[in-house]
């Protein structure tokens, strides 16, 4: 069985050094994972930094004090890739995170478009972070991604260009993705909601430079279209 990863919000700056890690993520250690003192644990603080480290004693509040011994960076996965979306009703949203934190992506931006069912809430933030926290540690990538606020394409696009970042929009009739070949540069990725983009949303993303891909004939769920730009644009 492989060491468990375990996020710690912040890291030492160096190693050999102890590192305290709070209760609800020594309860997966000691509970779920069942690790005992000593067993071999990594630490990341979601920021690219991996601390190869062993299990210390459980403290009388339920944390844990690891020991560090070898402190490592991950890079981000290179080209930098962003999602915004519209957000999916309800379990949906899950599995829309899920495929974040293993397919690399470096940010989300949850978009509230003319056809959104649902609207990105505050509320919904706490929920979002364990998720993604808990994909990052399934799928061993140390770099978790960032939600952004919430806001209408437009906004998100401009924002993407404003940092350098290439900008697509997936809606049909644009170019198919699988043969839009490699995307080499940091790019953003937009996607709308089942009812789709309103003209006026398109022509205001595009008027800044966006350029359209198509995912297929087929009319795809939001969590699926996220995680189908991602592959793509990573196997390419």
């Amino acid at each position: 069985m492989s060491a468990p990863w375990i996020f710690v919000p912040q890291l030492p700056p160096s190693a050999p050094s102890t590192c305290r890690v709070d209760a609800d993520e020594a309860k997966h250690a000691a509970g779920s994972r069942r690790l005992r003192t000593g067993d071999r644990m990594h630490l990341f603080d979601g920021r690219g930094v991996i601390a190869d480290a062993s299990m210390g004693v459980l403290n009388r509040d339920g944390s844990i004090d690891a020991e560090i011994d070898a402190l490592r960076a991950q890079p981000l996965l290179a080209p930098m890739l962003e999602i915004a979306s519209a957000v999916p009703k309800g379990d949906r949203l899950g599995t829309l995170l899920e495929s974040l934190g293993p397919l690399g992506a470096a940010r989300w931006t949850p978009l509230n478009c003319a056809h959104s069912v649902v609207k990105w809430s505050i509320s919904h933030e706490p929920r979002t972070r364990r998720v993604l926290i808990s994909s990052c540690k399934q799928s061993h990538q140390s770099w978790l991604p960032q939600i952004a606020a919430s806001c209408a394409p437009e906004v998100a696009a401009r924002d993407a260009i404003s940092r350098g970042l290439q900008v697509f929009i997936a809606h049909p009739g644009g170019e198919l993705i699988s043969s839009a070949g490699r995307i080499s540069s940091p790019a953003s990725f937009l996607i709308g909601p089942e009812g789709g983009f309103t003209e006026a949303e398109l022509q205001a993303v595009e008027a800044l430079g966006a350029r359209r891909v198509s995912l297929g004939s087929a009319i795809l769920r939001i969590e699926l279209a996220v995680s189908c730009v991602l592959a793509n644009a990573r196997l390419a």
